[in-house]
């Protein structure tokens, strides 16, 4: 089996495998969900910061909003009504950040009610001819005077009749809302996010999954129905979905908390020796590279380079898998061959360019230092799987979320075409 995924869906938690390695875990917070819209209240006014608290669920955290974000022509007052959508999940003991800017996104578009411009997202592929063709697109699909567009990089190669289609099914959603927010007068959620299984499908539509585990029956169900709606000619195999009693059960079945508690250690091997400390703080964070017992090389130079190059490619998985966003500062093995340091640079920049979140590498500093900046987008394992330690004060993180059982668990066969029952499988056949 190629690609594995593990679907943890209670917790709504997905593990993505290539040849039993793991490539990437996908989370979401089960209340505050990125581009979840709420009908909020002004619960405190913060002028000191240019922000205000909203009050999106009387029984969780306050949101934050920078007045930079707010989009209206009123100034905002205390216990007054308004709409925002979630920007950032909460991390720590903060509450989400939200904005004014809504945002309703659909596959291929974005469509923006209180925007009056067409905008595309940023590609360095797109040549001038197909910029100007998608600028004019949008200026097709909505009327610029009173609305906008945000045009994804997948739309250039959509079909038109389908995202004419879809920007009209945005603003019917966006009608919707408007209408639902109106007859309520408490903060409220009023549009959630798609499906966590079907995110992520969606997320990944360019993996072509051998095997999938799930933590219920029904998450199986779900998981059959989306991928038989899915319309992809590149499928020719049998998709095995395999379901647990609980989320316990497929927690204990794949050690799920072992594997966690491992990747949140701050220590990472390099293979043939070597290895990266990477420590979270509030403000950044600080990967360090040692050569440790390294020995493959008799000469310094090759040896500090090797160990540096390996390096980069494990501290590209690692960011990736923690999801850590924000600064991060890296400190390489002394290197004062010029020509090592450019090396060393552009691998790094060749790398972080496949992360699917913006990141950018900043000029190595006189102290060695690689300054590496990556959106926050999500929670990090940290935030997700770990509480700070009453025993430390802080210093360390313990494993908190997730707790092996013992249990039996069932196999579950499924592909979207046809259905047959044997004992307690279920196997589904491609015709």
């Amino acid at each position: 089996m190629s690609y594995k995924l593990i679907l943890i869906d209670k917790s709504h938690v997905g593990l993505i495998y290539f040849k039993n390695k793991l490539l990437s875990i996908v989370m979401e917070h089960n209340l505050y969900r990125i581009n979840d819209i709420y009908l909020g209240k002004v619960s405190a006014l913060l002028p000191s910061l240019d922000a205000a608290f909203i009050t999106l669920n009387p029984k969780s955290k306050n949101g934050f909003i920078s007045f930079d974000h707010i989009n209206t022509s009123k100034s905002i007052t205390p216990n007054k009504n308004i709409l925002v959508q979630i920007t950032r999940e909460p991390v720590g003991t903060k509450g989400p950040n939200v904005s004014s800017d809504i945002n309703i996104v659909g596959k291929y578009l974005s469509f923006l009610p209180f925007s009056k411009s067409v905008n595309i997202i940023k590609k360095n592929h797109y040549d001038h001819s197909s910029r100007e063709y998608l600028k004019a697109l949008g200026r097709l699909l909505v009327n610029s005077r009173d609305s906008g567009i945000l045009m994804k990089p997948e739309s250039i190669y959509a079909n038109t009749n389908f995202l004419i289609k879809e920007i009209r099914i945005l603003q019917s959603r966006w009608r919707k809302i408007l209408h639902k927010s109106s007859n309520l007068v408490k903060p409220s959620l009023l549009s959630k996010k798609k499906d966590f299984i079907q995110k992520i499908f969606e997320d990944y539509s360019n993996i072509n999954f051998d095997f999938i585990a799930t933590d219920s029956h029904g998450a199986a169900i779900r998981t059959k129905k989306i991928l038989s709606q899915i319309n992809n000619s590149d499928i020719k195999k049998n998709i095995t979905i395999e379901f647990h009693k609980t989320n316990l059960d497929l927690i204990k079945c794949y050690l799920i908390d072992v594997i966690l508690a491992q990747i949140m250690r701050p220590r990472v091997n390099l293979s043939k020796g070597g290895y990266i400390i990477i420590e979270k703080t509030e403000a950044l964070t600080s990967i360090d590279v040692n050569s440790g017992s390294s020995t493959s090389f008799h000469n310094p130079r090759q040896a500090n380079l090797w160990v540096n190059y390996a390096a980069v490619q494990e501290i590209a998985r690692q960011i990736k898998l923690r999801n850590i966003g924000g600064i991060i500062i890296v400190d390489f093995i002394d290197s004062t061959n010029q020509t090592d340091q450019m090396k060393l640079l552009r691998y790094i920049n060749k790398l972080i360019k496949k992360d699917y979140i913006k990141s950018t590498v900043i000029q190595m500093s006189e102290l060695g230092l690689v300054e590496i900046t990556r959106a926050r987008y999500g929670q990090s394992v940290y935030d997700a799987f770990g509480r700070k330690c009453n025993i430390c004060n802080g210093l360390g993180y313990l494993n908190a979320n997730l707790i092996p059982t013992q249990n039996l668990y069932y196999e579950l066969k499924l592909s979207p075409i046809s259905i047959f029952q044997i004992d307690n499988r279920i196997q589904i056949l491609y015709s």
